[in-house]
């Protein structure tokens, strides 16, 4: 009986984390329409295991903005470190996403970035960034986990050189459907700007995980941004990630 009371009060604890995040997500998107934007983001990651420890990551994305047509194309390349594997809970353990079996992990890499009209890449911004990352993951019951990441941008936008600091929080929940696995999660992430000396925007984020084969999975999500250093201030985007993995 203990042991049930524990699984249904975790159970719990997990489900008002999420439910808070979401709210957070829902009263972001509940701002007044004046100076606001919306885009789609079509994305493709792969992951590549490289040893039990090592693994390659690549992403490459277009973002489309829906209000002025502007595009922006991004590519990425990472090393993570995989470290502190869990000795408990093994319904937790991903065999497909190594990441989420370990409660700390690290990254490395660079990414780029920049607007284009059409396939010419405009003259007004273009963005190079060598990035850090460090992710711990904390289990509150059976199949769910509370994430933090911490993240360093240290960037050159359009030969200015800048840095940018971000910590992001997370809830996410593993579900099983039809023999599929499902993953919800909610997320928010504030972001501190050395060009402002200020914490100059929040990124609110909801979205679920399919597992659609052995290899690949599809993550469609939605995110409000809000920015008080930038016009339009208020950001709403659609997401869509296929993701690979071997």
């Amino acid at each position: 009986m203990p042991t049930f009371c524990a699984r249904v009060k975790g159970r719990l604890t997990s489900c008002r984390i999420v439910l808070a995040l979401l709210t957070c997500v829902a009263f972001a998107g509940s701002v007044l329409a004046d100076d606001r934007q919306s885009e789609t983001v079509p994305q493709v990651d792969a992951y590549v295991n490289l040893s039990d420890r090592f693994r390659l990551f690549t992403t490459a994305s277009l973002t489309q903005s829906v209000s002025d047509g502007t595009s922006d194309g991004g590519l990425g390349v990472y090393l993570d470190v995989l470290t502190l594997k869990p000795i408990i809970l093994e319904a937790l353990l991903d065999q497909l996403d190594i990441d989420r079996n370990r409660y700390l992990w690290g990254r490395v890499g660079v990414a780029f970035s920049g607007i284009h009209e059409g396939l010419a890449l405009s003259n007004g911004y273009s963005e190079k960034s060598l990035v850090f990352e460090l992710t711990g993951r904390l289990p509150m019951d059976s199949a769910s986990w509370f994430v933090m990441r911490l993240r360093a941008e240290l960037r050159d936008i359009h030969g200015d050189r800048s840095n940018r600091y971000r910590v992001r929080f997370g809830a996410e929940e593993k579900y099983t459907v039809l023999g599929k696995t499902i993953i919800p999660y909610a997320r928010v992430e504030f972001f501190y700007d050395t060009r402002f000396d200020a914490l100059s925007r929040q990124t609110y984020q909801a979205g679920v995980e399919v597992a659609l084969s052995e290899r690949f999975r599809i993550e469609p999500y939605y995110a409000f941004q809000n920015d008080t250093r930038t016009s339009p201030a208020h950001l709403d985007r659609l997401g869509l990630v296929l993701k690979y993995y071997r």
